[in-house]
């Protein structure tokens, strides 16, 4: 990023904080309003209406709490949570009778765990949640059958990744470059399409698909959804075979 956009977007975020004495958006997790929630910027896509300011949650974690929030049962039971953003680490924690997160990197996490091969047995959490992670994963055929297996029979998943148009595209590329210009993001291995919802039934999942024109327009302007690409939450559990 250039000095110019640097200043540019500083200068945005001023504007922003000194009109944020109208409260025409709120965070659903954390009850802040403002005029606008903070802009955010990840690989070419510079977003002016995306992060809460006080809990740092973005579009998907919103959405996917008002789409849930009320569906989900009242207490999750056991639950897994990968990659785990805080503003959602502090609400399914506190909904959980047993709560445990897992990544492959983080050094912060209570298991160091990949999600294509996990250490768990069999039928262990009633409830997996897994953000935008599948996006990064070079084999996420594997990862939604591990995520499958670890589910005990009654157990959902919550699953979300970016997705543009209708077909999945995962072609191999081999440079950061490559991987922005038709994945937009450096770290992601494949760009989902709408054909995602067969490739989990493939995994032996049954898939529910949340929308955000499940809600009202004024709800979804008020809490800042407008992602263009994510606009999908993936309930997902054991088919009955």
């Amino acid at each position: 990023m250039n000095l110019v956009d640097r200043i540019a977007r500083r200068s945005y975020r001023a504007f922003i904080s000194g009109l944020n004495f109208q409260h025409t958006r709120q965070c659903p997790m954390c009850g802040w309003s403002g005029f606008q929630f903070e802009p955010a910027n990840q690989g070419p896509f510079f977003r002016f209406d995306a992060t809460c300011p006080r809990c740092k949650s973005q579009e998907r974690h919103r959405l996917a709490y008002l789409l849930l929030a009320k569906r989900l049962p009242p207490r999750l039971g056991k639950v897994l949570h990968f990659a785990p953003e805080p503003c959602m680490t502090q609400w399914l924690g506190s909904r959980a009778d047993d709560y445990h997160t897992a990544d492959l990197l983080s050094p912060t996490v209570m298991h160091k765990e990949d999600i294509c091969n996990m250490s768990f047995a069999d039928e262990t959490f009633d409830l997996v949640w897994c953000s935008h992670i599948l996006e990064h994963v070079a084999d996420d055929h594997e990862a939604m059958r591990e995520i499958r297996r670890v589910l005990k029979p009654n157990g959902l998943a919550v699953i979300q990744v970016p997705v543009w148009g209708a077909k999945t595209s995962d072609e191999p590329l081999n440079t950061p470059e490559e991987r922005v210009l038709k994945y937009f993001q450096e770290d992601h291995v494949r760009r989902y399409g709408s054909d995602i919802e067969s490739r989990l039934r493939a995994a032996g999942l049954a898939v529910e698909t949340l929308r955000t024109d499940d809600l009202d327009l004024q709800v979804v302007l008020r809490h800042g959804l407008a992602d263009l690409c994510g606009n999908d939450v993936f309930l997902t559990g054991k088919a009955v075979t």
